[in-house]
């Protein structure tokens, strides 16, 4: 994800699956890939300019989407889809040239090695570069009048764990020369199976992939593949979404290919230092120093490295008392790593999501800390922004300056918790992934741990109500019979105690009032009325934390004592309120409505605070809410 001043633009990388699938289990295991469809939602919201989309591994993970109906998300912006031919509104394609890389591959084997039985292991069937790659093979073979049979193809799925489809290929074709792989993914399985069959590649067959990823060139013996130009495709798709943005007119093409020929086709490779001139032994000693010393450098940096996951373990797991500790401290590691900025997005909620539910973006996500310009911030829960349609992401990271941002999830299991965006380069990305793994896991035991913190104060607040108990009368002298609410003695003595305790901090009592009471009683009974009462309890106390007190104090009264250092706390309240009347009446049957007045009064809390002046306050607002009520409660007729 790159933001600047002026232009906008999202790449959703596809190149990071070996990653994925080596942390998370790939594909065949319990990885909650499903879970990645938040950077996709989140990626419409806000107003991007464009997107540059690598679809061809991405669009492994989207088992029940095709790339238009993927596309059609995106209608709306202008997009350039790669590695996958897209027929749709706004967005064209690049894609590598299949044909040209399998002939290359197929008049190699038969010209150079004079292969007459070549197997073929293609990608899946609904991907476009496996299905021209699987045609062109059909086609050489053909060309060449090479006998070619179903047998001799088996159905891949672009991944590593083809083994099985491998090895009924070879059952069925014991004299195969050759076995041309649609990419190298699946082409390393077939090493692997070579060698428990005791063959030989490059000897005993012959073995191609596609794509020329990073393992290739390390393989026992090296891969013969094609290798795509990675770099143009990316410039020459920057270039055209540019353009696109620009107005002009951009149509979608393809990128060449060419052939890297290795000893896995049975070839000798030709290294570059076998070419060159012989260099003297001074020469070859200062190179040999050189390699000596990066090799060094780079053992330096993963011992950093490894060093620092577990110090940043050690030190969230500190701060699992204090939130925003914790959110500070995530942000002084971020600062320690020298990115040139780190962002965190929490959800309100950690949210669970299975994969056999139908996917809903969610919608609470908030900037819960930063680190930008050596400024490290983090924020409380009721100051955080939220992401919203108007302002995404990219605008709440936005700055004078132009960012590469690369995303991360943040879950444990199938608890998703946020996002983190930091501005890295593309090979820090695995060392990144690792941080964010380690950043979910911590906030899942922070979560943990503010649970057992409530825990704990519900036993401790328990422990204190039953020995009251012992102490008064009865513990029912204290309670509403009704609600189950404190009633007001409970409320009062509950206040001298937060009063004696909470010291200088601010404070709010909230005097609320279900409206019309009498109304309901005269005209649908005092069931009906009865039922409203325990109503605005339910409402009340869904809107307020475990530690605020709720009491009703009278007929249709009720008091609310709770602390909060918000500075917009009375405004966020009373349309946390009102939202919930809503929600409520829209689900209720009854033929009226439940609707609650307030009245809000800020204090200070100290051991000799009169709470009965307190209480005035917010009952003299609350006459003034009033008088703005509905003339009636009754439903308005659809």
């Amino acid at each position: 994800m790159t933001t600047g001043r002026n232009r906008l633009m999202q790449i959703i990388a596809g190149q990071i699956k070996d990653f994925f699938e080596d942390m998370l289990g790939g594909t065949h295991k319990d990885s909650f890939d499903y879970q990645f469809n938040t950077i996709h939602d989140y990626s419409l919201m806000g107003g991007l300019d464009g997107l540059i989309i690598n679809y061809g591994t991405l669009g492994l993970q989207l088992k029940n989407e095709t790339a238009e109906k993927f596309a059609r998300k995106f209608n709306s912006i202008p997009t350039v889809f790669l590695t996958e031919i897209v027929h749709a509104h706004n967005c064209h394609s690049l894609i590598c040239d299949n044909r040209q890389g399998i002939q290359l591959v197929m008049e190699h084997l038969i010209q150079e090695h004079n292969c007459q039985k070549i197997l073929f292991v293609a990608g899946p069937a609904q991907n476009t570069d496996a299905n021209e790659r699987k045609n062109t093979y059909l086609e050489m073979m053909a060309k060449y009048h090479l006998p070619v049979n179903p047998k001799m193809i088996a159905q891949g799925d672009y991944s590593e764990f083809v083994d099985k489809q491998i090895e009924k290929l070879l059952d069925d074709n014991p004299d195969a020369q050759a076995i041309v792989f649609a990419n190298d993914e699946m082409a390393f399985a077939g090493y692997r199976v070579c060698e428990k069959r005791g063959l030989k590649v490059g000897k005993d067959i012959l073995i191609t992939g596609f794509d020329d990823c990073e393992r290739a060139s390390g393989m026992e013996p090296p891969l013969t593949t094609i290798q795509q130009d990675g770099v143009l495709m990316g410039r020459m798709a920057v270039y055209d979404l540019v353009d696109k943005l620009d107005g002009k007119n951009v149509l979608s093409r393809r990128v060449p290919v060419s052939l890297c020929v290795r000893e896995s086709c049975g070839c000798q490779e030709q290294l570059p230092e076998i070419q060159n001139t012989p260099v003297s032994l001074t020469e070859q000693i200062h190179k040999l120093n050189r390699m000596i010393t990066n090799m060094k450098l780079e053992l330096i940096s993963f011992q950093r490295r490894s060093w620092f996951i577990s110090s940043l373990a050690r030190s969230l797991n500190d701060c699992m008392e204090d939130e925003y500790a914790f959110l500070l401290e995530a942000m002084e590691n971020m600062r320690e790593l020298r990115t040139k900025c780190t962002y965190l997005f929490l959800l309100d909620e950690p949210i669970v999501y299975h994969q056999n539910e139908k996917w809903i973006c969610p919608q609470n996500l908030r900037l819960a800390a930063y680190y930008r310009n050596e400024e490290v911030d983090a924020f409380h829960f009721y100051d955080r922004q939220p992401v919203t349609d108007q302002k995404g992401i990219c605008q709440l990271m936005s700055d004078d300056e132009r960012h590469q941002f690369m995303i991360f999830l943040l879950f444990s299991g199938e608890k998703q918790y946020g996002l983190l965006a930091c501005d890295i380069q593309q090979e820090e990305f695995p060392f990144f992934y690792v941080i964010s793994l380690q950043i979910g896991l911590s906030l899942h035991y922070l979560e943990i741990s503010k649970a057992e913190a409530r825990r704990r104060q519900e036993m401790s607040r328990d422990l204190e109500l039953v020995r009251e108990r012992n102490r008064v009368l009865g513990f029912i002298s204290k309670y509403d019979e009704l609600t189950g609410l404190l009633n007001l003695r409970g409320f009062t003595e509950q206040t001298k105690k937060f009063c004696s305790s909470e010291i200088n901090q601010r404070a709010y009592i909230i005097c609320g009032d279900l409206d019309h009471l009498k109304e309901i009683n005269d005209t649908w009974g005092h069931p009906a009325g009865n039922f409203a009462l325990q109503s605005v309890a339910r409402i009340l106390g869904g809107c307020l934390r475990s530690q605020d007190t709720l009491a009703r104090v009278g007929g249709d009264e009720f008091l609310i004592l709770l602390n909060c250092e918000e500075e917009n706390f009375q405004d966020i309240f009373r349309k946390r309120i009102k939202d919930a009347c809503t929600v409520f009446n829209a689900e209720s049957d009854k033929p009226f409505l439940v609707e609650i007045s307030l009245g809000i009064a800020e204090f200070r809390p100290k051991p000799d605070t009169d709470t009965q002046e307190i209480i005035a306050l917010a009952d003299k607002e609350l006459y003034e809410a009033k008088k703005h009520r509905r003339k009636s409660v009754r439903r308005p007729e659809s």
